[in-house]
């Protein structure tokens, strides 16, 4: 029987190895579409809510549709042990955003997990040439 630090531990090396792997290829890719997006939006949403369901030992939610985000001892607890995620929970929120709602949230710290780099690139794959883009993406630049 593992003591719950070690439970703890043990489950955000796996939470993490699995989020590097969910991470990887969305945060290569050159191209990304509105259903991808949408995709990887619900499956980072999912894998998020299963790894929080991990840290804690006694019923799991099973409503699978909720929409309603996780509350925050969760949160904190999974990100505690498990570093990439709030980067997961970051790009995964990023997927169904509009430019607007990107330089919001850029103001509010909801990436803070994520480099410049990584979310410029994530921009240039989920959107468009725009002048609202271009602006965006001198702003990342020169931070």
């Amino acid at each position: 029987v593992l003591s719950r630090e070690v439970y703890h531990l043990s489950m955000g090396n796996l939470v993490d190895t699995v989020f590097t792997m969910f991470l990887g290829p969305v945060l290569k890719a050159s191209e990304i579409t509105d259903p991808a997006s949408r995709f990887v939006h619900s499956l980072y949403l999912d894998a998020g809510r299963g790894a929080a369901n991990l840290f804690f030992l006694g019923p799991m939610s099973t409503d699978s549709t909720s929409v309603l985000p996780m509350p925050e001892e969760k949160s904190s607890t999974v990100s505690k042990y498990a570093v990439m995620f709030n980067k997961m929970q970051a790009v995964g929120r990023f997927m169904v955003m509009r430019l607007d709602d990107i330089q919001r949230a850029l103001g509010e710290g909801v990436f803070q997990s994520v480099t410049a780099r990584e979310l410029a690139h994530l921009i240039s794959a989920c959107f468009d040439e725009s002048e609202k883009r271009s602006s965006l993406l001198n702003a990342l630049a020169s931070k």
